[in-house]
Formats: structure tokens, sequence, C-alpha cells
């Protein structure tokens, strides 16, 4: 992992500083009406945040459905710090509030298989890693033509 990374608390109203970090990354986030929709969202859902030399480098903003299960909303690392161990570590972060909360169940959304889409591929593969299952792929969940991939993780 990149050394001297900050982890920091859950907070809201991140969503400005956050939507740096999603523009970094246009091959996932590259639509500009669901970025702001995002944009927007994560200002009210908690965002754990890492930080390095006092910039914002990743977060994962998370939606508590209920008093069972989490989902990972919206999530992103800046491009020059994939693959370094961020996106790990900030998922570490949020597992280990949640099992505090007695959250048994964590969900993510990406894009499903059926699209063969090489960056969603390594997505898929990074959520894999950390124990998550594909579950169920809805054809039209995001629209026609964008099928979602549900996945899930018992904590």
């Amino acid at each position: 992992m990149v050394k001297n990374v900050e982890l920091r608390d859950p907070a809201k109203g991140l969503g400005k500083e956050c939507e740096t970090v999603l523009r970094t990354v246009p091959d996932w986030f590259g639509r500009e009406d669901v970025l702001l929709t995002y944009v927007g969202q994560i200002d009210e859902l908690d965002t754990y945040t890492a930080w390095f030399k006092g910039q914002l480098i990743g977060f994962f903003s998370v939606n508590c459905h209920n008093e069972h299960s989490a989902e990972l909303h919206v999530l992103a690392v800046s491009m020059d710090y994939h693959r370094q161990g961020v996106g790990s570590a900030l998922y570490s972060a949020v597992e280990s509030d949640l099992k505090a909360k007695a959250i048994k169940f964590v969900q993510v959304k990406t894009l499903g298989v059926s699209m063969n889409d090489l960056n969603y591929e390594k997505t898929r593969q990074f959520y894999m890693a950390l124990g998550f299952y594909p579950l169920e792929e809805i054809p039209d969940f995001w629209g026609k033509g964008t099928p979602c991939l549900l996945m899930v993780k018992r904590i």
C-alpha cells in the first residue's frame, strides 16, 4: 500500500471532494449525468476517505439499507493509485465499522459480465478478491443495454 495514506472516519457532505476522484477514472464514470447524480448521492451517504499528502485519493460511500444489510453505493480510487492497496484498505475500514453495527450482508452493484468490458472485469475481480460473490445479473437495471451484476458478501 502507498505509505502514509490517512484513512478518515465516515462523513457526509463530501460530494464535491469525491467528484475530483471520480473524474480521474472516466472509463468507469464517463457519463456526466451519472457522475453528477453520484456526486449528489455521496453528499447524503457515509463516505470513508483515503488521503495522501492532503489530497483525497479514494473513497467508499456506504448506504445502510436496514439493520442487516449495507451497500457499497459508489466508490473510486484515483487512477494514479490503482493497484496500490488503497481500495482494499478502505474496504477493510468499512467492513470493520459494519461488523461493529452488527450488519450481516454487504452488497455492491457493478456492470454485468455480459457487457464484456475490460475495466469492469477488473472491478469484478477486485470485489471477488474482497470476498464478494456474484448473485444475479439484472439485464436492464440501469436502462436498456446496461446490465447490473449484484454481488454480495456475508460479514
